[in-house]
């Protein structure tokens, strides 16, 4: 494990000045939000933006992971690297999940400052089970994702330079098409609604929160976090999609010619 143990520090290195790019943008939102929560005196606003700084985490990975492959093909990095494509790729994959607890955790942080300021309580009235299982499924279902756009990317690397090179990207979009379908389609069958009764752990549901109704029309909406189930069945089926779309990525890998 000597030598995977270097990818990580490696890698690790690699995102450092990405990451402090992340924490200051994610900073310039929360100072936009808190002023527009001061000059409009609605504590609510830093709240509301505090939150969703947490919760788009759900596409940290995804993106993180695409950022530092492209670069590292411009690069031709992969050229000079004699270990495994699944090491390669793994390794990018868990400092990317790291790094993503950290940037979540420096958000949750503005966002308790966020409470404090506005005198609102830090859980808004919700458990600590519902805090930990937002994180949950903010890493798990943006693990999947990071996986998909990993497969993705890697479709499209393979097609750079080769003969009909925009027909294979076409076709790689028409495959993005389908899987969309098939997801869609899983998701209304009566297979996922018997996966769903398989067990269950903690989970979270987003969507939005109307907090003032009138006769005109909705005053207020603002992000609603609210405590869900999720299946041990459903976690398995799409924990088994991961693995083959992550060893059909290191396949791909293995075709680029750098």
């Amino acid at each position: 494990m000597g030598y995977y143990t270097g990818l990580l520090l490696k890698d690790w290195k690699l995102s450092m000045k990405a990451q402090l790019q992340n924490y200051l943008f994610i900073l310039a939102l929360w100072m936009l939000g808190v002023g527009l929560s001061l000059s409009m005196d609605e504590p609510e606003v830093s709240i509301a933006i505090g939150l969703t700084l947490i919760s788009i985490h759900i596409f940290y990975m995804g993106t993180d992971m695409v950022m530092n492959l492209v670069k590292e093909q411009k690069l031709k990095m992969w050229l000079y690297n004699p270990n495994p494509a699944r090491s390669l790729l793994s390794s990018k994959l868990l400092i990317s999940m790291f790094n993503c607890l950290l940037s979540i955790t420096f958000a949750i942080l503005l966002y308790a400052i966020s409470c404090f300021i506005s005198g609102q309580p830090f859980l808004q009235g919700k458990e600590i089970i519902e805090g930990f299982a937002l994180i949950g499924t903010i890493i798990g279902v943006g693990m999947y994702l990071a996986i998909w756009a990993i497969f993705f990317w890697s479709q499209i690397a393979v097609a750079k330079g080769k003969r009909f090179e925009y027909v294979r990207i076409a076709f790689s979009g028409i495959i993005a098409y389908f899987i969309f379908v098939i997801h869609e389609g899983f998701m209304l069958s009566t297979l996922y609604d018997r996966l769903k009764d398989v067990g269950s752990f903690p989970s979270v549901s987003l969507g939005t929160l109307v907090t003032n109704e009138t006769e005109n029309g909705y005053q207020e909406i603002s992000l609603g976090v609210s405590l869900s189930e999720f299946s041990f069945g459903l976690f398995t089926v799409f924990l088994a999609v991961s693995v083959l779309v992550f060893f059909l990525s290191v396949k791909n890998v293995k075709k680029i010619e750098v």
